[in-house]
């Protein structure tokens, strides 16, 4: 299957596992980028890294910022929304917390989203809070037919969605 990575994920997994990699200018290059792959036919995950939202406003306390970066955003997820074809399944998720409010520059704590869209689903559903990361980690293996190995945690949320 194809693997193709937009924004820094080349460099959090040290290029491994990918067969595609593109480097983003911006968190809106990045969807621009995403974006035109969405459109095109292939196989796979296409794993988007949106690094401003981290780098350039969270860490900066930069609230004013973050809030134009997240206009900008929803008007680019709206065309991503475009081009999904029926069995697409869109996740929108963060690895941390990074609230503009919050004082100092570290990550924050707060909990981070698990927000699942494919052009298949007929309505939305709470999924609840869950203790672990490794559910999105289990929902896209299940997706691909992938089965987790023995002992890991997580489990898939793809019969919810």
């Amino acid at each position: 299957m194809d693997v193709i990575s937009v924004g820094k994920i080349y460099d959090i997994f040290d290029g491994q596992g990918l067969t595609e990699s593109n480097k983003s200018k911006s968190s809106v290059h990045g969807m621009e980028q995403t974006i035109e792959i969405a459109a095109r036919e292939f196989t796979g995950l296409c794993f988007t890294n949106l690094v401003d939202f981290d780098a350039l406003w969270g860490h900066r306390r930069n609230v004013a910022g973050y809030a134009r970066e997240l206009e900008k955003f929803d008007v680019l997820l709206g065309q991503l929304r475009n081009v999904l074809r029926k069995d697409d399944l869109l996740i929108l998720t963060a690895d941390h917390g990074n609230d503009p409010t919050y004082t100092g520059t570290d990550h924050t704590r707060e909990q981070v989203p698990f927000l699942a869209y494919s052009p298949s689903m007929k309505q939305g559903k709470d999924l609840g809070v869950s203790d672990t990361f490794a559910v999105i980690g289990a929902t896209i293996a299940d997706n691909f037919g992938v089965s987790m190995p023995e002992g890991t945690i997580g489990t898939s949320l793809l019969n919810e969605l």
